[in-house]
């Protein structure tokens, strides 16, 4: 019985792969909705969201069937109810994702403003994030993962910098405070999706090793009290 639970297991993975595949594909059309200002394909996203919404009621189908069907040891475990965890990171960032979407619905109904350009580095940024974190969840694998500690830093440093400038934008110009607000929310969510992706290499840790380490600035280290008291 050990050779099919490892084999429901691996068709546990590539659900969660696939459902993946899904929100990379909504955030690529996402970057690519805002650089053309296309706000037809803005809204395309709203109803691809429902296909990564599908694939999420499938994994916890899936991940159910198998706990019924097996008595997983600890490790097994781990990896159902961790698969499960990333699968609901999934969806979430496909949600921030869809709030976008609708963000730059109203941007294309009003001119660009220069700030704007500064975006589609963090858009490029995002991605790279969580297709690297994502690999690591398929490999089993967390080599590289203290990089995306390092990478999530720079997130959050580029969404601090473009918010100021934005802020700035508008003291000098307050007729187009509307038009900054929504580049902030947009910034915003871009710094979310790339927390989103320390949270799935985090839960693909504690999969692999059963301890529980978080990006604690720019570096990858083993969970603690003290630790939580000073964020």
């Amino acid at each position: 019985m050990k050779w099919l639970m490892r084999e429901e297991l691996e068709e546990l993975k590539k659900l969660v792969m696939k459902q993946g595949w899904y929100v990379e594909d909504l955030l690529h059309n996402c970057s690519e909705a805002f650089k053309e200002r296309d706000a037809n394909l803005a809204r395309e996203i709203e109803q691809n969201y429902w296909d990564v919404y599908k694939n999420y009621l499938d994994i916890l189908e899936f991940s159910q069937l198998i706990y019924g069907m097996f008595s997983p040891d600890r490790r097994d475990l781990r990896f159902i109810s961790g698969s499960v965890v990333i699968s609901k990171i999934l969806l979430d960032v496909a949600d921030r994702i869809r709030d976008i979407s609708d963000d730059i619905v109203k941007l294309t109904k009003e001119p660009d403003i220069n700030q704007s350009i500064a975006l589609p580095d963090m858009f490029k940024f995002a991605q790279r994030m969580l297709r690297k974190s994502l690999r690591i969840y398929v490999d089993q694998n967390l080599e590289g993962a203290p990089a995306v500690c390092s990478q999530d830093a720079l997130m959050d440093e580029s969404h601090e910098r473009f918010s100021d400038d934005v802020i700035k934008l508008i003291q000098d110009n307050p007729r187009i405070i509307r038009r900054g607000l929504t580049l902030m929310d947009i910034s915003r969510a871009l710094e979310e999706i790339s927390d989103y992706s320390v949270q799935i290499i985090e839960t693909t840790h504690y999969i692999m090793t059963a301890k529980y380490y978080t990006c604690y600035r720019d570096e990858l280290r083993e969970f603690s009290i003290d630790m939580f008291k000073k964020f």
